[in-house]
């Protein structure tokens, strides 16, 4: 607390960075430790205010904004370390039983495209594009170091003693476990007698709260992989049946509140919720909503839910690790609701942009459009705000899960009466939707796409395909808005620890063929593959033109000013304009 912090121009305290590495590295905050962090920090504010006779009004701030950071790195990693933890105990699980283990354990190094391992007494030459993702993310998480082309143990204790004590996940264990946890908390369904003794087994593998402060590294524990492991489902769960909004700070629970059927498999639910520091149990009877599980609650189910979606991979690691990804394939549908939560803000900061720019050059438009719609959430703050008089709005989507979620929320009349549905569009083939406007005689001339964290569903895109597909919307006269979360450099991953989620969500991405690019140019990272080209090189070399002012960032992922080094962004609003248009509005766009 005692060097310097600032506010930076967006209105956001910042540490020093070598404040920042102290507190990743030494200050224990996942989880439980969380709790207590945040309780710390709310001393340490008190304390300054009532002394700021002897600190001086500066030092009084000081203190207040380095407890300002402190909190929100708390609050971040209580909900981007969960997933990534989650998917690291599938990903060592699957290892352990191939072997891998073992070996990084005896001082081996592990070459991906020639790693070989005994099945059934044959020897297997392992998936080598597959390895190499796992390996990428168990480097990000500081599990292995890279040496050339090959992985090696990283050196710190707590590595070893993870890979000696962590087993293979039991067949009896549920993949994935949510939807068992979604039948316990509704009231409507029952669960089998062996659903209800799996999440008994779960409960009962929760670790105990931790109790040791004292750390040297980042790197989990043997503990805080297998917390995120049981907590993410459980969450998911209580998101399914339309509990988490009820679970806000000090709200009292007993495990009848949860199931009434149940108490049992509720009472596992709430020992590993203890165990996680979301609630602080009261009595034997009674536990209580925290602070840390409020934030949560109401913050966790997109996160948690975009990561869990990729379950079939997690479900089949081993095949797939053997004989390639082949048809694994996730669908969109149990994406849809994860999708609107985690969307729901960057829609909002899309459509004020796109009113700012309408507003500051005069332009006018009648046809929106979402792709990769799910449920039509920016649709719908768009329909809130514009009605449906002068407009005509189009869904579009490859699968037909989130038209038809699109359908019942239109039913509702939460979406305009008016849309159109546009089923089996692939954003990566164009001429699906281009067809279906001209064929409702619409002009896409000015028409508006707004998507949300959909192009890098485009399978298997190389930077040229890209440019291909940007360049029929170009050409098209499609006005794009579109929402990416940016591809991080594992030397950022590694270097923020757990203020991004970015290492699981490039993870599940990469698994399953999709493809994360930055927002802008960066440099060549010292670990890991050279990133791809941006998304504002590909779109440029379409023909778009970036409209700077309007584009929006999310906040960046270093909470530490970097002069002369760049300070990535969670995620970017993008907008670009078609070239013939922008030269059109002329003086309004200078």
């Amino acid at each position: 607390m005692s060097l310097p912090t600032g506010m930076s121009s967006a209105g956001f305290a910042y540490l020093d960075r070598r404040a920042f590495e102290i507190f990743r590295d030494t200050i224990a905050h996942l989880f439980s430790m969380g709790t207590r962090v945040l309780t710390a920090c709310e001393t340490l504010k008190s304390a300054a205010a009532e002394h700021e006779d002897l600190l001086g009004v500066e030092g009084a701030e000081n203190v207040r904004r380095a407890c300002e950071v402190v909190r929100r790195a708390v609050q971040t990693a209580a909900i981007t370390a969960p997933p990534d933890l989650w998917l690291m105990r599938h990903i060592l699980g699957v290892h352990q039983e191939l072997g891998l283990g073992a070996r990084l354990l005896a001082g081996e190094a592990i070459d991906p495209q020639d790693c070989r391992v005994r099945v059934d007494g044959e020897e297997v030459l392992l998936d080598a594009e597959q390895l190499a993702i796992d390996l990428d993310f168990l480097l990000a998480r500081g599990i292995v170091e890279q040496y050339d082309e090959t992985f090696r143990i990283a050196g710190h204790p707590r590595v070893a003693a993870l890979l000696e004590q962590l087993n293979p996940i039991p067949g009896s264990h549920p993949i994935p476990a949510a939807m068992v946890w979604a039948k316990l908390f509704d009231a409507q369904k029952t669960l089998t007698p062996e659903e209800a003794r799996a999440l008994e087994t779960l409960g009962a593998s929760a670790p105990p709260r931790r109790v040791e402060v004292a750390q040297n590294h980042w790197i989990p524990t043997l503990d805080e992989v297998q917390l995120g492991y049981l907590l993410v489902p459980v969450v998911l769960g209580l998101r399914a049946a339309r509990r988490t909004k009820e679970l806000r700070e000090g709200v009292a629970l007993r495990p009848g509140d949860l199931s009434a059927d149940n108490k049992e498999g509720a009472r596992a639910a709430l020992n590993i919720l203890e165990s996680a520091g979301w609630v602080t149990r009261v009595d034997d009877a009674r536990w209580s909503v925290n602070a840390l599980g409020a934030r949560g609650f109401a913050r966790g189910p997109g996160p948690f839910g975009i990561i869990q979606t990729y379950h079939p991979y997690m479900a089949q690691a081993r095949e797939i690790l053997l004989h390639g990804r082949s048809n694994v394939w996730v669908r969109r549908g149990e994406n849809v609701g994860a999708s609107q939560d985690a969307n729901r803000k960057t829609f909002r900061l899309a459509n004020d942009a796109l009113d700012r720019f309408a507003a500051d050059t005069g332009f006018a438009y009648d046809v929106f459009i979402e792709h990769a719609i799910g449920r039509g959430e920016a649709t719908r703050q768009r329909f809130e705000r514009s009605g449906e008089d002068t407009i005509r709005y189009f869904g579009a989507d490859l699968e037909d899960a989130a038209i038809d979620a699109a359908v019942l929320e239109q039913q509702a009349g939460r979406l305009p009466k008016n849309m159109e549905f546009v089923r089996q569009a692939d954003i990566g083939k164009p001429g699906r939707l281009l067809d279906a406007l001209r064929a409702a005689g619409v002009s896409t001339q000015g028409a508006v796409m707004l998507v949300g964290n959909g192009f890098h569903e485009a399978r298997d895109q190389t930077d040229a395909s890209m440019v291909e597909i940007f360049k029929e919307y170009q050409d098209a006269g499609i006005v794009l808005l579109f929402t990416e979360e940016n591809a991080l450099s594992i030397d950022d991953l590694r270097a923020t620890a757990w203020n991004t989620y970015h290492a699981g969500f490039k993870y599940v991405h990469e698994k399953s063929g999709q493809c994360l690019r930055p927002a802008s140019p960066r440099p060549t990272p010292r670990l890991g593959a050279p990133l791809r080209a941006a998304w504002s090189e590909c779109a440029t070399r379409a023909g778009y033109v970036r409209m700077d002012a309007y584009a929006t960032r999310t906040r960046t992922i270093y909470p530490y000013a970097r002069p002369g080094r760049p300070n990535p962004s969670i995620s970017v609003n993008h907008f670009f304009v078609p070239r013939a248009l922008f030269e059109t509005l002329g003086s309004g766009l200078t």
